[in-house]
């Protein structure tokens, strides 16, 4: 796996999505859980951002 983090929770999916053995497949989605986790720890807050969605349509009016 990817030791840097970076990928890791792709990776991590891609075994979990082929794995048989059910103990392998239960660590396998424990240590997805943590991956993404600590993913979304590392990401900013939605409300920091300005990425053009903030709930309202492109005409000012607020989204339904």
């Amino acid at each position: 796996m990817d030791q840097d983090g970076k990928n890791n929770w792709r990776e991590l999916c891609r075994a979990a999505a082929s794995e048989l053995d059910p103990e392998k497949l239960m660590q396998l989605i424990a240590e997805l859980t943590k991956a993404l986790d600590e993913r979304d720890k590392n990401r900013k807050s939605p409300r920091t951002r300005n990425d053009g969605d903030s709930g309202q349509s492109l005409r000012g009016a607020p989204a339904v």
